[in-house]
C-alpha cells in the first residue's frame, strides 16, 4: 500500500480549518458535502430509518450563544449581545422541532445532550421552557443520559436544582484553567472561584456524574499553572476529567487575529499533557476514552459512544449542529444565527450541506471512530454490516499491522497509535479510495500550504 502520510496531514489540516461542528468528527469530511441539501431527502431518510423502532437514537440540541468568544474555539459559537436573542432563539428551535418530530412518534429516546455554545447562558425559566417543550415533542421514557454543559458563571444553584428536577445525570463544566491570567489571555468569560462553587453545589443537589473540561498549552500557561489548575480540580473530586490540548485552526480567533504557537510550544503543551495524564492515573481515573480519564465506565458521554459503537443515528438541533440518519445521511444546519431563523421562518429546514452515505460510508466510520478509542469489536461489526472487516479492510489492516499502528487480534484491531497526532494520520488510511484518489489530485504536495478555496 502506497505511503500517504504526507497527503493525510494535509487532509486532516484541511477538516480542522473547515468544521465548526465539534460535536463530533464528520465522516465523509464535512468540507466534501453537497451545499444543495434538500429538506425532501432529510425528511424521507428519517422517515424510511424510523419505520421501525431504532436502538440507541440520540438528540443533540446546540446552544450557540456565549458571553464572549474565547480565543481557542474552533466551533460555532456566537456572542450575546441581547437577552432577546435567546427568546428568538427558543422559538426558532421549537420550528425546527415542529417540521420534525412526527418522524420520532414511534421512537423512544435514548440520549439527550445539550452543548454549546453555553447552554447555561439560558435563564432558568427558559431552560425549564427548553425541557418541557422537548418532552412535549419526543419519548423520553427510556433515556439513559441527559447530557448539559455549562460555564460554570452561569450554573447557578437555582439552574443546578432544575436541572436536576429535568433529570439531567452527566453535567459538562467548562473550567479549561484556574489562572485567571490565562482565562483572561484567552478572553474567557470566567471568575476567581466560580467553578469550587459550581461544583459543590451540583454534587449538593444530587448531579450523578460531574464531567470538567480542561485546556492544557493555552497561551500564558505555564507549566506550573496547569498543573495546580490539575491539581485542584483532581481535589473537588470530579467523576471524569478531560484534557484537551490547544490546537488553533483557521476557525479560531487566535489564528484570524495572526497568532501562531511555536514548535516549542507544541512540545510543552504534549509534554503536560502526559505528566497530567500520569497525576490523574495516579488519582484513580482510568482511560476510559482516548483523551479523558474517569472513575467508573458510565461516565462516559454515552450518546458519542453509541454513534461510534453502533452506528446510531442522531438528531441534530439549532445552528450549526449535525445530524446523522444511519445508511442514508449526514446534514449540517446553517452556520449563522440568522440564516437558521429565517430558513425556520420560511418553514424550511435550515440545512447548509449534506452527504448521502453508502454501506461503504458507515463501515468507514465505525472503524475509524472506534480507532479513537477502544478499538474495532470484530463480531460488533459483523453484527451491525453483515460483514468481516478483516475482508473489507484486508489491505489497509495488513499496511497499518506491518508499520506497527494497529494490532490485529482474532476478536479485534487494537490501536497502538502513541498520541492523537499518528492516529488522525494514520486512521485515514482507512478512507475510500476513490476520495483518496480525489484528495490527491486535489491537495498538492509540493509544499506545505493547502489552497483554502479547494472544495469537492
Amino acid at each position: 500500500m502506497k505511503n500517504n502520510d504526507l497527503l493525510f496531514g494535509e487532509v486532516s489540516k484541511k477538516i480542522a480549518d473547515s468544521d465548526f461542528s465539534g460535536y463530533t468528527f464528520q465522516y465523509p469530511p464535512l468540507f466534501t458535502w453537497d451545499k444543495k441539501a434538500s429538506d425532501e431527502a432529510v425528511h424521507d431518510a428519517w422517515e424510511k430509518r424510523l419505520y421501525e423502532q431504532t436502538d440507541h437514537l440520540g438528540i443533540y440540541i446546540h446552544i450557540p450563544f456565549c458571553k464572549q468568544r474565547c480565543t481557542y474555539c474552533r466551533y460555532f459559537s456566537k456572542k450575546l449581545d441581547d437577552r432577546s436573542e435567546l427568546t428568538d432563539f427558543l422559538a426558532s428551535l421549537k420550528k425546527e422541532i415542529g417540521l420534525l418530530k412526527d418522524h420520532f412518534k414511534k421512537q423512544k429516546i435514548h440520549t439527550l445532550y445539550i452543548g454549546g455554545g453555553t447552554p447555561s447562558i439560558l435563564s432558568g425559566v427558559q431552560i425549564i421552557e427548553l425541557f418541557e417543550f422537548l418532552r412535549n415533542s419526543f419519548d423520553f421514557s427510556e433515556c439513559v443520559q441527559t447530557v448539559f454543559e455549562g460555564n460554570p458563571d452561569f450554573l447557578t444553584l437555582e439552574k443546578l436544582r432544575i436541572l436536576k428536577k429535568y433529570e439531567v445525570n452527566r453535567l459538562t463544566i467548562g473550567v479549561q484553567s484556574l489562572d485567571q491570567k490565562v482565562i483572561d489571555l484567552a478572553n474567557r468569560f470566567q471568575t476567581t472561584g466560580s467553578f469550587q462553587k459550581c461544583i459543590k453545589n451540583a454534587k449538593k443537589v444530587g448531579i450523578e456524574t460531574i464531567n470538567i473540561d480542561l485546556m492544557i498549552g493555552l497561551p500564558g500557561q505555564s507549566g506550573d499553572s496547569f498543573l495546580q489548575t490539575l491539581e485542584e480540580v483532581i481535589r473537588l473530586d470530579p467523576d471524569m476529567i478531560h484534557l484537551h490540548p490547544f490546537y488553533p485552526t483557521r476557525l479560531t480567533t487566535f489564528t484570524k487575529n495572526e497568532q501562531k504557537i511555536s514548535s516549542r510550544e507544541i512540545k510543552k503543551r504534549d509534554k503536560m499533557g502526559h505528566i497530567g495524564h500520569l497525576i490523574l492515573k495516579q488519582n484513580g481515573y482510568a482511560d476510559n476514552e482516548f483523551d479523558a480519564a474517569s472513575k467508573e465506565k458510565k461516565d462516559i458521554n454515552i450518546q458519542l459512544s453509541d454513534a461510534m459503537e453502533f452506528n446510531s443515528s442522531f438528531l441534530g438541533l439549532g445552528p450549526g449542529a449535525v445530524s446523522h440518519v444511519e445508511g442514508a445521511i449526514r446534514y449540517v444546519n446553517m452556520n449563522t444565527v440568522g440564516g437558521y431563523e429565517k430558513s425556520l421562518d420560511d418553514g424550511r429546514l435550515p440545512l447548509l450541506s449534506a452527504r448521502e452515505l453508502t454501506k461503504n460510508d458507515d463501515m468507514i466510520y465505525h472503524v475509524i471512530s472506534c480507532l479513537r478509542y477502544d478499538g474495532v469489536d470484530k463480531k460488533r461489526f459483523r453484527r451491525l454490516f453483515d460483514r468481516d472487516v478483516d475482508t473489507v479492510f484486508a489491505e489497509e489492516i495488513e499496511y497499518l499491522v506491518k508499520i506497527g499502528q494497529i494490532e490485529n487480534t482474532a476478536d479485534s484491531l487494537i490501536p497502538k497509535f502513541s498520541d492523537l497526532g499518528e492516529y488522525t494520520i494514520f486512521s485515514k488510511y482507512f478512507y475510500d479510495k476513490v476520495f483518496i484518489a480525489d484528495c490527491e489530485k486535489a491537495f498538492p504536495m509540493k509544499g506545505t500550504e493547502v489552497d483554502d478555496e479547494l472544495y469537492f
